[in-house]
């Protein structure tokens, strides 16, 4: 079976709860974590990183308006300061079935994207404990590319909860898949056309033959048993 690759991309953009994070590393003299000053991650299945998609601010200038965005890293946060942004790219081989599954999930997020929210409970206990909480139907950044690789059959956090990993646990655990680490506007595929489609509907007949899948974690709704 043909071998894909997905591409996890951890940032730093210098947004406000970007300068918290570096802040906060940078008091910690002890027991300091490789790429801990990573603020973001995203979820990309091409090298372009033109079509990623992950949780994060839909404006902006207004954080509080956040939930399930598509990013390039030629607009938006990632343009804002060219000079400070900066990206490592990670690069995972997966096989095909994992990459179908991948696909079908991010296509289902996609298509519910106004059903989810930004999960900002979670964010701040994890900024001041190191550990997250579960809120129905939300996520933050790490919690979401986490349970859509694990929910693919791509465990790289030996069964971790998605709710307690941070951006730099991919940067850890990937560290040896880094194909690029540096200013965004440096990345070698930075000036390379994208296309701009759908990219979570393949042409290809053995991918539009696997059948859908959803979420592990069901969408709840105020009648469902999980909300009350």
């Amino acid at each position: 079976m043909e071998n894909k690759k997905i591409e996890i991309v951890a940032s730093y953009t210098d947004t406000v709860p970007g300068k918290i994070i570096k802040l906060r590393a940078a008091m910690k003299f002890w027991n300091r974590y490789s790429g801990d000053t990573y603020s973001h991650i995203s979820l990309s299945r091409d090298s372009k990183l033109g079509n990623m998609m992950s949780f994060a601010r839909k404006e902006i200038n207004n954080p509080f308006n956040s939930g399930l965005i598509k990013e390039d890293i030629r607009t938006g946060m990632f343009a804002l300061k060219p000079n400070v942004s900066r990206i490592a790219v990670m690069e995972l081989k997966v096989s095909e079935q994992q990459y179908n599954n991948l696909s079908s999930l991010m296509d289902y997020y996609w298509q519910n994207k106004d059903k989810y929210k930004f999960n900002f409970a979670g964010l701040t206990t994890m900024l001041i404990y190191g550990k997250g909480i579960d809120i129905p139907n939300s996520f933050f950044c790490s919690q979401w590319v986490a349970t859509v690789l694990q929910d693919s059959g791509i465990d790289i956090f030996d069964g971790k909860k998605p709710k307690d990993i941070r951006p730099f646990d991919f940067y850890g655990t990937l560290k040896d898949s880094i194909i690029y680490e540096g200013l965004t506007v440096e990345y070698p595929e930075y000036n390379q056309e994208c296309d701009y489609g759908n990219p979570t509907i393949s042409d290809d007949s053995s991918v539009q033959k696997i059948k859908r899948i959803t979420p592990s974690t069901p969408i709840v709704t105020k009648d469902s048993k999980l909300w009350r």
